[in-house]
């Protein structure tokens, strides 16, 4: 008897933990506009502004940070776009938010800032 009433609170307190972490990061549509982006082309743009759109608001009012790598991946939206300047900016942004993708972060933007010299220089 005692060893059920044991294993049932222990499954309970795992599920219950787990279900706490679900809102640990603001996550927004980012699975839904993967998915739009990679297999619905026509609506490619559209999804990609209703990202960024996202993380802008996100970053600027909610409790929750921006779940990681969301900021590289809208960066990485952004180089596909040859819009250097934004991706160096959200970038830099996962560089400053997330101590984990900092080398990472700093291989990208070093190469990113190489571009633009080298750009600039031609």
């Amino acid at each position: 008897m005692k060893t059920k009433i044991i294993t049932i609170t222990a499954a309970i307190l795992l599920l219950s933990g787990c279900a706490t972490n679900k809102n640990l990061y603001e996550w927004g549509n980012y699975e839904e506009t993967l998915f739009v982006y990679f297999h619905e082309p026509e609506v490619k743009d559209q999804m990609l502004t209703n990202y960024l759109t996202f993380i802008e608001k996100a970053q600027a009012g909610s409790a929750k940070k921006v779940a990681p790598g969301l900021f590289a991946e809208a960066g990485t939206f952004m180089l596909e776009k040859n819009d250097v300047e934004s991706a160096l900016r959200f970038y830099q942004l996962e560089h400053k938010t997330w101590p984990e993708s900092r080398s990472m972060m700093e291989i990208m933007i070093s190469n990113l800032e190489a571009r633009k010299a080298q750009a600039a220089a031609q």
